[in-house]
């Protein structure tokens, strides 16, 4: 029993299409899915963690961990690493309280060692 498809030339265009989407909606699955690990160390995140190490002793009160906060967030937005940008979010959201700022800025930190940080 000989099986012949014959395809039209919208209807091959047509599969052509839904075959690269889906091809597409997998890649970006894969992606979004794949967990976090540390990272590379690009100069964004280096400058991120530079300055939260450097000013993480001096934001003893609410404003001044607002302030570290924004600061290193700024630069971590415009670095690769997910996990940094991730860190540096968490630390914005957990400035206002001492406790959960210390467990943030740990969580950061053990980030940027992880990328390779060395300051």
């Amino acid at each position: 029993m000989k099986f012949k498809l014959k395809l039209g030339r919208w209807q091959l265009i047509l599969l052509i299409a839904a075959v690269v989407v889906v091809a597409a909606l997998l890649v970006h699955r894969s992606r979004s899915s794949a967990p976090a690990g540390p990272g590379t160390m690009d100069s964004h995140a280096s400058q991120a963690c530079t300055d939260f190490a450097h000013g993480y002793s001096k934001a003893t009160n609410k404003p001044a961990r607002l302030s570290l906060a924004d600061k290193v967030t700024a630069s971590s937005a415009k670095s690769d690493n997910r996990t940094i940008r991730d860190k540096a979010m968490a630390i914005g959201r957990n400035a206002d309280d001492a406790t959960h700022w210390r467990a943030s800025g740990s969580d950061f930190l053990d980030a940027c060692h992880g990328a390779g940080f060395t300051g």
